[in-house]
């Protein structure tokens, strides 16, 4: 992770792919069912933002994408390192692997918007 940002407005970004292994799913109906639980599980008690990256035709293999915005790196960190304990509340689903990182945006210069 980068070093803490202390610039006024400056936004971290932190992200995360978490890769699961789902053994006892026998169906994609199945396998929807459990990541929609652990979708919504991040959501409610992380406010994170969710969404299925890979493995969208193998039914006991998936992946999620976290995003979390954040005032401080540190803030980024503490929520990214809670989302394997929250997917992992639910024993049907193995976590794999989880990598994740945090950005730093620290001016209007670092973005990239027409007429902004």
């Amino acid at each position: 992770m980068t070093s803490d940002s202390q610039a006024p407005g400056a936004v971290h970004v932190g992200m995360m792919r978490v890769d699961l292994h789902l053994p006892g799913v026998d169906s994609l109906k199945g396998k929807r069912a459990l990541l929609n639980k652990a979708k919504a599980a991040l959501v409610r008690d992380l406010g994170v933002s969710v969404s299925e990256v890979g493995y969208q035709d193998l039914w006991q293999r998936g992946a999620l994408g976290v995003a979390v915005a954040a005032s401080s790196i540190t803030g980024a960190d503490r929520v990214l390192d809670r989302v394997v304990a929250v997917i992992e509340r639910d024993p049907r689903v193995v976590v794999i692997a989880a990598v994740g990182d945090v950005q730093v945006l620290e001016s209007e210069t670092d973005m990239e918007v027409d007429g902004w």
